[in-house]
């Protein structure tokens, strides 16, 4: 156009020529890489909404959270040269994420639930609360400054309501309050807080604010690869080599009964079952000097879920199906042995032992819990010696032997839909399996005296096996075994036995 054209134009020839020279507004990414001021806000804002989730299924109460921090630390860490506050704020998600992500990893293993006190096991949570509450103190002061510069009212009321709403939210953690309609109410006002601070981010925007993003030498993307690929190999990694207790195998020596020899003798003359005899130590067989009698009980039970037949019984109107299940293996055999000693009062030496006639699969952690005749029947038998026991297995046509990771009382916590929150004392015995084992077993031993003639001996093991590593957290089957009311789940099955004579 020359500039004749442009001194005949009036206003509206104007306005005309300068909307087709803008016709077409750039794509939204480049707006936002030109002013990244809404991008970092509103990852900012979707992190925090993502990291007060709490949705106990499909492990999204660790997904969401773990996104969450990731999208704070990029919305700050775009803002940081902003202002102090904002410096903070990143600081302070970043120091969250370094505290965050490693429990990811150790989750992976069984170190939290064998190795760490509940109270460990709290620290990181409680710091995160303390980050967190910091970083929304730091955030409130840092929309004020912005405010300030932007020119307009450094009001903020959201961030400061966000402050007051956290600290309502530690204060009923701390209580342990279970009700409803609180958390209803706190979950609402969240939802208003985080739109109220959705708004004034679109105020600052249109009343033309914007920011220059601080420069990186890492680009988002490249440092979100790189954190999720960590991630993957830690987690990875925790699962292939975190999942089992350290045991001391040693090799069984030959000579190991000879001192024995005629107790074992008398024992197998009165029916004690000779493969379970040759896994005792030498002195829980001396234990038994002078038996008087010997009770032996035996099942088979199934670590498999079977297979559904389905027949149709009756005939007429009096027909009708009926589903059970058939179990064509039943991997785990479970001897209960009684044996009666001489003394002032009868005395009974009780063994529980355990032989897996099949491969067990997956060699995680493995527990048996004892239910003794003395726990059951407290008025009627008393208790003896100490409990003892060890764990077998062959390798390379040998024998290895090793004591348990953990044996003796454990108390716990447990709940149930039929008798609700119990605290319970219970014997229990840990270990794992070497990989590449043959004819695992072991057994558990105890005694008790007869105080009442009237009750039957009753004695029970419950045997928890860890059939896969499908399960996050990871928990030893001693802990599902103490927290969970069934017996069998996705990553653990329990099968009860019982000597009752």
């Amino acid at each position: 156009m020359n500039n004749q054209e442009w001194k005949s134009m009036n206003d509206q020839d104007f306005e005309a020529a300068l909307g087709n020279c803008f016709a077409e507004l750039p794509p939204e990414n480049i707006v936002e890489e030109i002013t990244p001021w809404k991008k970092a806000m509103s990852r900012i804002l979707i992190g925090m909404a993502l990291r007060a989730l709490t949705l106990n299924f499909l492990c999204l109460n660790y997904i969401l959270p773990a996104i969450g921090v990731v999208l704070s630390i990029l919305g700050y860490r775009a803002l940081r040269r902003e202002n102090k506050w904002f410096r903070g704020c990143y600081i302070l998600t970043g120091i969250l994420g370094a505290n965050f992500f490693p429990w990811l990893i150790l989750n992976t293993t069984i170190i939290p639930d064998a190795y760490l006190s509940p109270t460990v096991n709290m620290i990181p949570s409680l710091f995160s609360l303390l980050l967190t509450l910091m970083e929304f103190i730091f955030l409130r002061s840092a929309l004020r400054a912005v405010k300030e510069k932007a020119g307009l009212p450094p009001k903020v009321g959201g961030a400061t309501a966000l402050i007051f709403w956290y600290l309502l939210l530690c204060v009923l953690a701390l209580l342990e309050y279970n009700g409803f309609i609180i958390p209803f109410v706190m979950i609402v006002g969240y939802i208003l807080i985080i739109r109220h601070l959705f708004r004034l981010s679109k105020e600052l925007d249109e009343a033309g604010y914007s920011v220059q993003a601080a420069p990186v030498r890492i680009p988002d993307k490249a440092l979100v690869i790189t954190l999720v690929s960590v991630l993957f190999i830690g987690c990875l990694c925790g699962y292939l080599f975190g999942g089992s207790y350290p045991m001391n195998w040693t090799q069984v020596s030959d000579t190991e009964h000879s001192k024995v020899e005629a107790i074992k003798a008398d024992l197998l003359a009165l029916g004690f079952p000779e493969y379970v005899l040759n896994d005792l130590k030498a002195e829980d067989i001396a234990a038994c000097d002078g038996a008087l009698q010997v009770i032996t009980g035996v099942d088979d039970h199934p670590m498999n879920n079977g297979r559904e037949i389905t027949t149709q019984l009756g005939s007429g109107e009096n027909r009708y199906t009926q589903t059970y299940t058939v179990y064509d293996v039943k991997e785990l055999r479970i001897t209960g042995v009684g044996v009666k000693v001489p003394g002032e009062k009868d005395k009974w030496i009780i063994f529980h032992h355990f032989l897996w006639t099949t491969d067990p699969g997956f060699y995680g952690t493995e527990s048996v819990q004892l239910w003794p005749a003395y726990k059951n029947h407290p008025e009627a038998y008393l208790p003896g010696s100490e409990v003892t026991g060890r764990v077998l297995c062959d390798m390379d046509g040998k024998t290895y032997c090793a004591e348990y990771y953990s044996l003796g009382e454990q108390t716990f916590t447990s709940g149930d839909i039929i008798y609700g929150e119990q605290t319970k004392t219970d014997v229990f015995a840990t270990f794992s399996l070497p990989p590449g084992s043959e004819h695992q077993r072991g057994y558990v031993a105890y005694s008790t005296v007869i105080n009442r003639d009237e009750y039957i001996l009753d004695s029970w093991v419950n045997y928890t096996h860890q059939k896969n590593p499908l399960q996050y957290p990871v928990k030893t089957a001693m802990k599902h075994r103490m927290t969970n009311f069934w017996n069998e789940s996705v990553a653990f099955k329990t099968v009860q036995d019982a000597l009752q004579f």
